[in-house]
């Protein structure tokens, strides 16, 4: 049961396929089970498996960043509640996704046997319960991430998504973690996530290849809380890390191969390591221009130009280094696509509420 996600660096709503659920799909493609993918939008009205007939579910519930949807709406807690309620109390239900975490530690806890709330890798707790009958907290390994995924590709959260025929665009994690973990900006759940962990380019293309085989036509590069910042230099010992453009070349070119993908996007940039780094932001800036689908926004993660507001919140530049990273970014990307839109735009978002 897709839930959806929507993460600072994942976006599983609606026209986007996130990546979460796809992994647990692919735990039960590697194993060769039968399932059913339902969609939240789907159970909502009544087109969902009977549930007496189920030997168990997986429920993915990520959605972490408050927003105005246009295509579906994320799980809420309310219809969770409700779900936990109408299953048969010896189902097995793995529930997943941060913000299941985040029930959690406000205290759910429905009491109700074969119940295992999950603050880990779903997938990879899922692919324990399979092997022993047990739940527990489970983090994957690294090959476990590459085989999920790519068998994830060909699952039944793309071939059977609603939107497989019309807009779906395929989220995929090129890395996970942030380069600001020692002092991320507080209220975002990237930095928890520590150290980045890069995927290679040939595995995202991989990846991609399966995707496409499935009928995937859109792509957008997420998972990355700075797309700079993918395999950079210095990430454990620098604030600003120093990007190297020779891996974003051959991912981004390597992907561009495959002329049957429309669409191909990317996810967010850090200002500052732009600002900081800008002989090879400035050779970055140009692998993207020359590859992604004009409209493409780098998502700045400004949240606030007050200076009080940035402090106490540790956000990720300041309002000079906002100004060098726009500069560059409209320099190379102002040239229009076939489309009419510029290559490539600086997205400021602002949030209201933060401290101070």
């Amino acid at each position: 049961l897709d839930g959806y996600e929507d993460e600072p660096a994942a976006f599983g709503v609606p026209p986007y396929v996130g990546f979460h659920v796809r992994y647990v799909c692919g735990v039960l493609e590697s194993r060769k089970i039968d399932y059913d993918y339902i969609t939240i939008d789907q159970w909502r009205r009544g087109i969902r498996p009977e549930i007496s007939t189920l030997d168990g579910i997986v429920l993915i519930a990520g959605a972490v960043v408050p927003g105005k949807y246009l295509r579906g709406t994320p799980i809420s807690f309310r219809e969770t509640d409700e779900i936990v309620k109408t299953l048969k109390t010896d189902t097995p239900l793995i529930a997943g996704g941060w913000a299941i975490r985040g029930w959690r530690q406000q205290g759910w806890q429905p009491l109700r046997k074969d119940l295992f709330l999950c603050v880990q890798d779903t997938d990879a707790t899922l692919e324990h319960f399979l092997a022993t009958g047990q739940f527990k907290h489970q983090r994957r390994t690294a090959e476990q991430w590459t085989k999920w995924a790519h068998h994830g590709a060909k699952s039944k959260a793309v071939t059977s998504h609603p939107d497989i025929n019309g807009p779906l665009t395929y989220e995929v994690e090129v890395y996970q973690g942030c380069v600001r973990y020692k002092r991320g900006c507080k209220f975002c759940i990237e930095p928890k996530k520590g150290v980045p962990l890069w995927r290679t380019p040939e595995d995202v293309m991989t990846e991609i290849s399966h995707a496409i085989d499935s009928g995937v036509a859109h792509v957008r590069l997420g998972g990355m809380t700075d797309v700079y910042t993918y395999m950079a230099e210095g990430v454990v010992e620098l604030e600003y890390p120093v990007p190297k453009p020779e891996p974003l070349a051959k991912l981004l070119h390597g992907i561009r191969e495959d002329e049957r993908l429309e669409t191909l996007h990317v996810d967010n940039a850090n200002p500052s390591i732009i600002a900081e780094n800008l002989e090879p932001s400035t050779e970055i800036t140009k692998i993207l221009v020359d590859t992604l689908s004009d409209g493409s926004v780098l998502s700045f993660g400004l949240e606030s130009a007050d200076p009080n507001v940035h402090e106490q919140n540790w956000l990720n530049c300041s309002s000079n280094q906002l100004k060098i990273a726009i500069e560059l970014i409209n320099k190379y990307g102002r040239v229009r696509g076939k489309r009419g839109l510029p290559k490539l735009l600086p997205g400021l978002n602002f949030i209201a509420g933060l401290n101070g």
